[in-house]
């Protein structure tokens, strides 16, 4: 299959005229210039970009989306822990990881890290929605045995496995320390066994941390919870991070995990805001993350975009000369920046031997050196007018004013893609 337009390779860089040729679900030859033959998809005035990949959502989470005015530990009590229960129906549950599923692929998300509940029999509807929906994936099982409903803390573990194929892997995934005790952190390092990465909250908001030092005040702070159980590794996805000292900051960059900036959803439950500089200046590895639902935006080039808008306010109200992301910076992020965040060495690249796993954009708007500012500051799902997924050009219905979908099934999922 052959793919034409404006290669956004580099985003710090003009997008080159130029195609690639797709073959075997990866990249098989770039070339600039004319295509040799006629394109499947794309065209002269289109920007060939690889597709988003979102570091940090919650698949059940998906219709819990705007339930407003409430902190964090109230929010999951309240709406989460509500929404979450509904998958002991395992129906449900399916129908609900289809529905998220659809409404990333048409978001441009083509690959993730993302949590279920602690129902086990979600994990064998993840598998089962991945062979219809073929996006890159890593998720696992919500571990929690005490702060919330018996139904999600008296859960039977299901043992890590491989799943078929080699785009999706699972994960181990303890929710946050308030929900977890000490016997069950301690499983967490043994299960991973350096092979299955590690997903888990850290200091999201100063309630939060208060609880976590009550609840283990033989530990110095909340990330020397995670440090004592040997949860710190190179393989570990920390999200949130916003309320750190300096100590902790300098732990992490040592253990080399990575910090998963959640903008809107630090936003949207006021939790505070992420210190972007510190993270840098320590030289921690980041990521991106939507956070669904407290993220009330599945749109990775709008969560970017949140990414640049808190660091510009923060610069405001400290008054410090902060740095701030440049648009092309926040694109990378999205793109190849999650790709290495996640250890997908050939996710989020236009090269030959790369996943193809690409997005073709049509935008309304002249092509010039703001390019990258004006997709971010002014993105729509419309803008997508195509989607390469594991090398196969599928469809997504259209939906009017980019608006949420009804589950349903996806035409291009069940082998109806363009090889």
């Amino acid at each position: 299959m052959l793919v034409q337009g404006r290669l956004l390779i580099d985003p710090h860089k003009p997008p080159v005229p130029g195609w690639v040729r797709v073959e075997g679900g990866r990249i098989a030859e770039v070339g600039e210039g004319d295509s040799p033959a006629l394109p499947a998809a794309g065209g002269s005035e289109a920007i060939i970009t690889p597709g988003f990949i979102d570091a940090h959502l919650h698949l059940p989470q998906i219709d819990a989306i705007g339930c407003d005015g409430l902190e964090l530990l109230e929010w999951l009590e309240r709406v989460i822990f509500p929404a979450e229960l509904k998958w002991g129906n395992a129906g449900f549950a399916q129908q609900q990881i289809d529905e998220a599923h659809q409404r990333l692929l048409r978001a441009g998300t083509l690959g993730y890290a993302g949590y279920l509940t602690s129902h086990g029999h979600g994990i064998g509807g993840w598998i089962d929605s991945l062979r219809r929906f073929p996006l890159r994936a890593t998720a696992g099982q919500v571990l929690m045995d005490r702060a919330g409903p018996p139904a999600l803390t008296n859960q039977v573990i299901e043992p890590l496995r491989g799943v078929p194929g080699d785009r999706a892997s699972m994960s181990v995934n303890p929710r946050f320390a308030v929900s977890c005790s000490g016997d069950l952190l301690k499983t967490v390092a043994p299960m991973s066994a350096g092979l299955f990465m590690i997903q888990t909250h850290l200091a999201e908001s100063k309630r939060e941390c208060e609880v976590v030092l009550e609840l283990f005040k033989e530990c110095e702070s909340y990330t020397d919870v995670y440090e004592r159980f040997g949860m710190l590794t190179q393989r570990t996805l920390l999200a949130h991070a916003v309320h750190l000292s300096e100590a902790e900051w300098r732990l992490i960059a040592e253990r080399d995990s990575v910090v998963v900036h959640c903008p809107g959803a630090n936003t949207f439950l006021e939790a505070g805001a992420f210190d972007l500089h510190a993270a840098r200046e320590h030289g921690v590895r980041l990521a991106l993350g939507s956070d669904v639902a407290a993220g009330p935006d599945l749109a990775m080039p709008r969560v970017a975009r949140s990414m640049i808008e808190v660091a510009k306010l923060r610069r405001i109200l400290t008054g410090q000369s902060t740095p701030v992301p440049s648009p092309a910076e926040a694109w990378k992020m999205i793109t190849r920046g999650n790709a290495e965040a996640l250890g997908w060495q050939d996710a989020g690249l236009i090269e030959p031997g790369a996943r193809a796993d690409l997005l073709v954009l049509q935008p309304p708007f002249e092509i010039d050196e703001h390019l990258i500012g004006r997709l971010i500051y002014t993105w729509r799902d419309a803008m997508i007018a195509a989607r390469i997924v594991d090398g196969r050009l599928i469809d997504v219905p259209a939906v009017e004013n980019d608006s949420p979908v009804t589950a349903g099934r996806f035409p291009g999922a069940a082998g109806n893609g363009v090889d």
